[in-house]
């Protein structure tokens, strides 16, 4: 049996509510369920405290080898699967996550894949680039591929190495994308390249000087939610609820009013705040 536990507890936690499902035709569902969500939560039991007698921690993950549908590269996406996706209320980058993962146009397979995956901690990421392991696989040491250097020069012809490889590192080794950046920058190249160095040695700086991650007591207050209005998903609207003062006030579009019977027990998604951080903007914010 495995177990998860919390490192540190953030000022803000937020739950998000399955509420949509696949009916006996496929198509999606609202789910009409009405949850017990208490106003406080108090997580301190699930604080991690290291291993303990006799557990034993679970070992990381190996890489997936390499299969011939990565070698080929991911599959094209259908816009108009994934406009579908997104007028559901998945994001962007969830959809294209599902297309993707079905092969790029079946919206049906889809479907089911999102209601399966959208609780991956990496769901709502961007996917990777193409070929960003052809990238990393030879590369020099700032990541760019050192034969779509020489390639782009020979290619383009009137662009210096140092050059082209500035485009590439700015663009994650997309050879396509670096030749627009050039051409787009081709008036002040030299100066586009020296501002690049400069957020470049700006981001070096940040990172070296990371925020810690924060931490307290792990009891928490609700103080927002966000809930949809409509019967179906593919209509209707969503609205906010705002804790203020000790008072609940609903964001309706442009009208703001005090709410008399927030829905505690049917929103899509809960934003609860660390009780000891109400009133104490964070120094590192």
């Amino acid at each position: 049996m495995s177990q998860r536990r919390l490192s540190n507890f953030p000022r803000y936690i937020i739950l998000q509510i399955q509420r949509y499902t696949l009916g006996a035709d496929w198509a999606p569902i609202k789910l009409e369920v009405n949850l017990d969500i208490p106003e406080q939560l108090d997580l301190t039991p699930l604080r991690a405290t290291g291993p303990q007698d006799g557990e034993n921690l679970v070992p990381e993950e190996d890489e997936k080898p390499t299969t011939s549908a990565d070698q080929n590269g991911p599959p094209s996406i259908d816009e108009a699967a994934l406009s579908q996706l997104m007028d559901m209320g998945f994001s962007m980058n969830g959809s294209k996550r599902a297309l993707t993962a079905v092969g790029g146009s079946d919206l049906q397979a889809a479907m089911t894949w999102v209601f399966e995956h959208n609780m991956d901690p990496d769901f709502n990421d961007p996917l990777p680039e193409a070929d960003s392991a052809a990238t990393a696989a030879a590369s020099s040491n700032d990541g760019v591929d050192e034969g779509v250097v020489m390639s782009l020069v020979e290619s383009l012809g009137c662009f210096t190495i140092d050059q082209v490889r500035a485009a590439l590192k700015e663009t994650n080794g997309a050879a396509d994308r670096a030749a627009d950046w050039l051409f787009s920058h081709m008036d002040d190249i030299d100066s586009a390249i020296a501002a690049l160095q400069n957020k470049e040695s700006s981001a070096s700086t940040s990172a070296s000087h990371a925020v810690p991650l924060e931490d307290g007591e792990g009891k928490y207050t609700m103080t927002g939610m966000v809930s949809h209005i409509g019967k179906q998903t593919g209509s209707g609207h969503y609205v906010a609820h705002i804790k203020r003062d000790n008072k609940w006030v609903i964001f309706n579009d442009e009208k703001v009013a005090l709410s008399e019977s927030p829905p505690f027990a049917h929103a899509y998604m809960y934003l609860f705040q660390r009780n000891d951080t109400v009133g104490s903007p964070s120094p590192n914010y």
